[in-house]
């Protein structure tokens, strides 16, 4: 072990923890492409490395899957690689000290799978969810649910109150080793930062337990995106020991020391690809954490089965190796230099990171960004990259070409931002400047910067901004195709009744009841995203619920009748199997766990640690809206007083910006 804080390897084996740590696996990724098994192939690979090292168990910094529904091939895959290579009948060593009913509250199954008598557990695998594998719907029911019920992983970290955190540790111990492992599943950054700032997020410790080696895994940003769209590394609570970071996929293996602070950061990173930039180009890493009383040293496992890859950047007005001869374009003269520069240098390059491994995949991933200054400098990159279909994994984008504007720093010289190309895409269409210092790579935050900017601030009338942004983040995160449709007639329902409790002797007031409603609700901000998150994950979410329904709900003089929720509830598509077990596995794998975990005690008291201050969405109709507007004015008019013979339309959209 390493440093001031480590020890030697001539400890006595049952007193040292030994745990593989692993983030961002992302299975499924890519699945239907030449790349669809690069996901599976490096998790199998680190799966072998702990039953190579004879791990205690597996702990997982989040995003074990791409998508937030992976498909059922997908699951398919994970779940045999985890059976394969996780049980067995080999007795654990080390106790499980919590209570699991406060742990895995969350859980179906309220108990750690090493002691389920009905498994045999041989190196169990601790996991948080990340922000692709997060759950959603009806009952915020996620892919690590599904392995929870199936007792391949033990599901921890997720945190269903978002007003106020509190996290308790799972208390293990191995010989005169204590571990407190603490996990937070990801929280939305802004979010999580403001209950930081606020107190709102407590640690609870034990006082009966001394000597405890103290580790906390993450899944939040530790880059700078956005201000307080990140968790700032030096903000943590200063008792841990050890902190796991998760969502950011660049390797940085190595612990890291923050500062003055007692707690190293360790960052894996992924082990796979899933975007072309600088930080996904570094060599990738597990590790095991090897813990004995308070210390601790970290061994670096190189993923040797990791689909070699290659990051360059050309910048065209500083190469005097591009040679522009006479008697052709400048265009053409660049594209010759580039041709060459990939067939002999980078090429060569990818064809070192072969490890030897017959379950690397040999096709590279290569990405070039070019930057030029002129027009004339551009050259067709479809047309060279069609020569490497069959040399390259990703043959169709190898090449980026940039335009760097005048009066800016080289982009080479600048931190790369870990983008993506989607991410650059997102970035031209919101018109933001690639070296914007201050550029936060989402949507969302496009989409404020949009609204905030003059006259445009009100645009929007009835949708708020913060229901726009919810729903896109569902929509994208979660892929519920229903969620713009549904907070558009769930604020025009609010919109209207908050007009229905007004009295109104002019309809002409309504645009000013309305302009009223609005900053009433501007001013409840961060209450308005609980509000609008609570309604989105709500199982009585009406998600196909016409807007001509809403009549039904708030006219005085329409007697049809409503239909229920029930009525019009989504029906879950989940399929449930039946586990399967002997009665010899059970009663076998009881008499090999005696040792470790029967005498564990499950009364351990906590106390609180101090406080540390890419469709569009579908339009609604104009006879709709006119519909519900001609609703509302018929609620507080008699029916001898005539509505203006124009049609009022109120727009889908509100001026409540940030």
């Amino acid at each position: 072990m390493s440093g001031s804080k480590n020890h030697g390897d001539d400890r006595p084996e049952e007193d040292v923890f030994k745990i593989l740590i692993a983030t961002d696996c992302h299975l499924g990724y890519d699945e239907k492409s030449n790349r669809g098994e690069d996901s599976f192939t490096t998790f199998e690979e680190i799966l072998k490395y702990g039953k190579l090292h004879s791990v205690d168990f597996i702990l997982l910094g989040g995003d074990l899957f791409h998508d937030n529904k992976p498909s059922q091939a997908t699951v398919m895959k994970c779940m045999n690689l985890l059976r394969k290579y996780c049980l067995g009948t080999k007795p654990n060593k080390f106790q499980f000290l919590s209570d699991p009913k406060m742990i895995f509250k969350h859980c179906l199954n309220k108990t750690v799978n090493f002691e389920d008598a009905n498994l045999n557990v041989e190196i169990p695998v601790f996991s948080i969810h990340g922000n692709h594998d997060d759950p959603s719907g009806p009952g915020q029911i996620g892919s690590l649910d599904l392995l929870s019920v199936t007792g391949l992983v033990n599901y921890f970290g997720k945190w269903t109150n978002l007003n106020e955190i509190q996290l308790a540790p799972l208390l293990f111990r191995k010989g005169c080793t204590n571990l407190a492992l603490y996990g937070l599943s990801y929280i939305k950054d802004q979010r999580l930062s403001r209950l930081m700032r606020d107190g709102k997020v407590h640690t609870l410790r034990t006082k009966e337990i001394n000597d405890c080696f103290n580790i906390f895994v993450l899944h939040q940003n530790r880059a700078k995106h956005a201000e307080n769209a990140f968790v700032p590394e030096e903000d943590l609570p200063n008792f841990f020991d050890f902190v796991l970071w998760g969502h950011e996929h660049e390797c940085r293996i190595e612990t890291e020391q923050v500062g003055k602070k007692h707690y190293h950061i360790c960052q894996p990173g992924s082990p796979v690809a899933t975007s072309l930039c600088q930080g996904e180009a570094v060599p990738k890493h597990a590790g095991i954490l090897k813990v004995y009383k308070t210390g601790f040293k970290l061994q670096k496992l190189k993923l040797k089965t990791v689909r070699p890859f290659v990051f360059d950047t050309l910048n065209v007005d500083d190469n005097n190796d591009i040679k522009i001869q006479s008697s052709e374009k400048i265009s053409d003269s660049i594209e010759k230099y580039v041709d060459n520069y990939i067939e002999n240098i980078m090429m060569p390059k990818a064809a070192d990171q072969l490890s030897g491994d017959p379950h690397q995949p040999t096709l590279p991933l290569l990405r070039l960004r070019v930057f030029y200054t002129d027009e004339k400098q551009k050259f067709d990159t479809f047309r060279l990259e069609q020569k490497y279909v069959d040399q390259v994994a990703n043959s169709g984008e190898i090449i980026l070409l940039r335009k760097k504007k005048s009066g800016l720093a080289k982009r080479e010289d600048l931190d790369d931002y870990n983008v993506d190309d989607t991410d650059a895409v997102i970035e031209e269409a919101l018109g933001y400047d690639e070296d914007e210092p201050e550029w936060n790579k989402t949507v969302q935050g496009g989409i404020r910067k949009y609204f905030a900017s003059g006259n445009k601030k009100n645009k929007l009338t009835i949708l708020s901004l913060t229901g726009l942004n919810e729903a896109l983040s569902q929509f994208v995160d979660k892929g519920d195709s229903n969620a713009f449709d549904d907070i558009i007639e769930h604020q025009m329902k609010q919109t209207l009744e908050y007009i229905n409790s007004k009295t109104l002797e002019n309809p002409d007031e309504i645009a000013d009841v309305i302009e009223e409603f609005r900053n009433e609700r501007d001013d409840i901000k961060e209450d308005e995203e609980i509000q609008v998150r609570d309604f989105l994950n709500s199982s009585t979410r009406r998600v196909h619920q016409p807007a001509d329904d809403l009549d039904a709900d708030i006219a005085v003089e329409d007697d049809s009748p409503t239909k229920s929720n029930e009525e019009n509830a989504v029906r879950g598509r989940g399929r449930g199997r039946r586990a399967r077990g002997t009665g010899g596995a059970a009663s076998g794998r009881g008499r090999a766990r005696a040792t470790a975990s029967t005498s564990a005690s499950k009364n351990v008291v906590l106390i609180d640690s101090p406080k540390k201050s890419t469709r569009a969405t579908k339009q609604l109709t104009e006879s709709k809206m006119q519909s519900v507007k001609q609703t509302s004015i018929a609620a507080h008019f008699p029916k001898s007083q005539k509505a203006p013979s124009k049609p009022i339309y109120i727009s889908d959209s509100d001026s409540n910006s940030s």
